[in-house]
């Protein structure tokens, strides 16, 4: 792999260490486009609003890489890498080690703590470090933490090695692994007994907000399953109700979920004593709402619109404790990727969408190859999505089958497909430069496709769908999702609040730079980046 421009100890450092604020908070909303932003930003008047009013706030900024996942792009925003060099290149990918498909944070060696039935997760598959590494190892004193709705989020922010990281495990509250500590901290054990007793004795009724305008009401229909957008309120759970599967997916669908993250971070500063010491402590805070509630209804009902007006509420909130534990912490907002409405809503608005079943798609893919290399045997892997394909090493070895030959047919036949924009093999990528040059706007899907590659974890053969496509069918999947290399799911909302002047800021950057850009601002050395550092003072 050809090496990418490393920023290192030639850096311009920023403020002197005395200089430094005494906290600094990355948030990220999971699933927050900057669409989003522009579409229902002027209806809000809270935390969101009074950051873009007084942020730094670059309006194009994008992930430049294709597979626009949740793990992927959390483990972009603070280590300042690709997912070809952070090794996240999809939420999951095939093993060929273990032959099976691995979570991107899974860790069979740890145990989430004091959370019966949760997987055990860590950043055992993250490679490279972050800038919670950083700041630890060249402040003395420094700290790094990380909180979230989603183990994925909190994990891959949290750097190589942060001094804590937590997450929502369901009933049980929030949770982290033996990999980072031997037990819960006491607040947390007091803050996840409270919120036990309120999941035990509450009711929970998401009802839409008083300020907040209607959205789109609607209804289609799956096999199995009708969709109802714009149906609020919504009973999340009853008094009383069953704390199973099923009420830990309702909560995660709704507003409540960015609350109880808010809570469990208020928690965390005051357990913790952020902002209260001598050195900077940097705090992560990933709001993983936006995501559930978007790939649940869409992105132009009511429930999103409402969960916005909420968040903006819950971000307000958080602004104010983080500015009174130290009224020079700086706040950065960023997301981890995109999202689109639901497709059949689009098609209604005259989108070319596309809705792609998985399954079916896999099997003609299947049958073609049996035809045209006269095998019975399966010679594909089928994974969640299909924008990846692997190739079943040893059912091609024992068909004694050309493997260049395989892999030239498969494309072939991907690039015939109509809802196939196009698809590259693992040679092709390999030989394709993945450093940053030109405008994010403007990168190819090859380039994008080679930032989201990486060999020991990828498949043979990526595939790119052509814009406003879907995988899968409810109920089985999601009515609509993200992950494409389209501006739709590239393009989020990059905001620095703190001592520079604010104001929009039009050019186009790249998620990688944010990392790079606090370092220098914090006088830290990073290590290898593939960012740039951004002037965050106005241009002459």
């Amino acid at each position: 792999m050809r090496a990418l421009p490393i920023l290192a100890a030639t850096l311009a450092l920023g403020l002197a260490a005395a200089e430094r604020p005494r906290l600094v908070v990355v948030i990220s909303v999971d699933q927050f486009s900057a669409e989003l932003m522009q579409t229902y930003g002027p209806e809000l008047t809270g935390g969101l609003a009074r950051l873009r009013r007084e942020g730094v706030f670059f309006t194009e900024a994008y992930h430049d890489h294709g597979f626009t996942e949740t793990g992927p792009g959390h483990s972009v925003l603070l280590s300042g890498r690709f997912p070809a060099h952070t090794g996240i290149v999809e939420n999951r990918w095939y093993d060929r080690a273990s032959d099976r498909f691995v979570y991107c944070v899974e860790d069979a060696g740890a145990r989430a703590l004091e959370a019966t039935g949760q997987a055990s997760s860590s950043n055992l598959r993250f490679l490279g470090e972050g800038l919670g590494d950083w700041l630890q190892a060249q402040v003395p004193g420094g700290r790094a933490f990380a909180v979230s709705g989603k183990d994925r989020a909190a994990i891959l922010m949290a750097g190589r090695k942060p001094t804590g990281v937590f997450w929502f495990a369901g009933t049980s509250g929030f949770t982290t692994s033996s990999a980072y500590a031997a037990r819960l901290p006491e607040w947390l054990v007091r803050f996840d007994d409270g919120l036990k007793t309120r999941f035990a004795t509450r009711s929970w009724l998401w009802a839409k907000e008083p300020a907040t305008p209607e959205g789109r009401v609607a209804t289609w229909t799956f096999p199995g399953q009708v969709v109802r957008n714009g149906a609020l309120p919504r009973l999340v759970q009853g008094a009383g109700m069953p704390l199973d599967k099923t009420f830990e997916a309702r909560f995660r669908k709704s507003p409540f979920l960015d609350e109880v993250t808010l809570e469990a971070a208020e928690a965390l500063l005051e357990g913790e004593h952020l902002g209260r010491g001598p050195a900077t402590d940097l705090l992560a805070v990933s709001f993983s709402a936006t995501d559930y509630i978007g790939h649940s209804y869409g992105t132009l009902g009511t429930e999103m619109r409402d969960q916005l007006h909420r968040l903006d509420r819950t971000v307000g909130r958080l602004l104010d404790d983080v500015r009174r534990r130290d009224p020079q912490a700086w706040v950065v907002l960023s997301a981890d990727h995109g999202g689109m409405d639901l497709p059949e809503a689009l098609a209604e608005s005259g989108f070319p969408t596309h809705r792609v079943a998985t399954g079916p798609f896999f099997e003609a893919l299947r049958a073609d190859l049996k035809a045209a290399f006269k095998v019975q045997a399966d010679l594909v892997r089928e994974g969640a999505d299909p924008n990846t394909v692997y190739l079943r090493d040893a059912a091609v070895k024992a068909a004694g089958l050309d493997r260049k030959a395989l892999v030239a047919r498969i494309q072939t036949w991907l690039r015939s497909r109509p809802e196939v924009a196009d698809a590259f093999t693992a040679e092709e990528l390999l030989a394709t430069d993945p450093a940053a040059a030109g405008s994010p706007r403007d990168s190819s899907l090859r380039v994008l496709l080679r930032r989201s590659f990486q060999p020991e974890r990828s498949g043979d053969v990526l595939v790119v769908f052509k814009p406003w496509t879907v995988f899968g069918v409810p109920p089985t999947d999601w009515p609509t999702g993200h992950g494409t290399p389209y501006a739709y799911d590239r393009r989020v909302p990059l905001i620095f609040w703190g001592p520079w002047k604010g104001g929009e800021r039009p050019e186009p950057v790249r998620t990688v730079d944010l990392a790079p850009t606090l370092a220098r601002e914090l006088g830290l050395r990073p290590g290898p980046v593939d960012g740039k550092v951004l002037d965050l003072q106005p241009p002459r």
